[in-house]
């Protein structure tokens, strides 16, 4: 972790919260629609899924871009794994 500058690893930090409350996402969390049809059910429990696993993902992603040279898009992808994050944490705490 010492390639990296500690302004890039506190942002991007932030899109690990999620993975602290992935139990919530897991067990607690209510999908973002309800559906009679089990198909729909599942692909909105997926897509709820989503907002701690695409927050991880990204993280690494934006370690990778900016081990690569990428510093701008770097940047990008971890400030948008921010909003993803910050955007799962309203919907767990809020919904």
């Amino acid at each position: 972790m010492s390639d990296f500058p500690k302004w890039l690893l506190a942002l991007a930090g932030v899109s690990l919260v999620p993975v602290l409350l992935s139990p919530l996402y897991l067990f607690g969390a209510t999908p973002f629609g309800t559906s009679d049809s089990s198909l729909v059910q599942f692909l909105l429990y997926c897509a709820t899924q989503l907002l701690w696993l695409l927050p991880l993902v990204l993280f690494f992603v934006s370690l990778d871009r900016y081990r690569r040279g990428f510093e701008y898009s770097a940047v990008a992808v971890a400030a948008t794994s921010g909003l993803v994050a910050c955007a799962g944490l309203a919907a767990v705490l809020f919904l």
